[in-house]
């Protein structure tokens, strides 16, 4: 028997942990994984929330996980009051994992949405 909190053993019979008073487990959940390092690639820029939407509805359908990098800013951000300049600050980034940027590119391609040819986030960017 084991104390899920605390983690100390207990012989059988013992019904809560004499430390922490909580009910004994016959085993103890697995140790979560030490997370992975993933690099993560732009696909897709853009300030047009209806494109995000789109994109990010169309890729997590075919199973590919992605991330935006910058929202949030829409909520903040009256864009129709922004010139070209500042707009341009405010664009909203479409990452994936490396290995799943090409069918992703696909996909945007396919859907006839802007995606992005290059790959510049790398290690220890976001």
């Amino acid at each position: 028997m084991f104390c899920p909190q605390c983690g100390a053993e207990y012989r059988e019979g013992v019904a809560s942990c004499k430390d922490c008073g909580v009910a004994l487990v016959a085993t103890l959940p697995p140790e979560p994984d030490e997370p992975e390092w993933v690099d993560l690639v732009t696909v897709l820029r853009t300030s047009d929330e209806s494109q995000l939407t789109v994109a990010k509805s169309l890729l997590e359908a075919e199973g590919i996980r992605c991330l935006l990098k910058g929202a949030g800013v829409q909520g903040i951000v009256d864009f129709g009051q922004l010139s070209g300049a500042s707009l341009a600050m405010n664009l909203i980034e479409l990452r994936v994992r490396s290995d799943d940027a090409e069918a992703a590119r696909e996909l945007l391609a396919a859907e006839n949405l802007p995606f992005e040819e290059t790959e510049e986030a790398g290690p220890g960017e976001p």
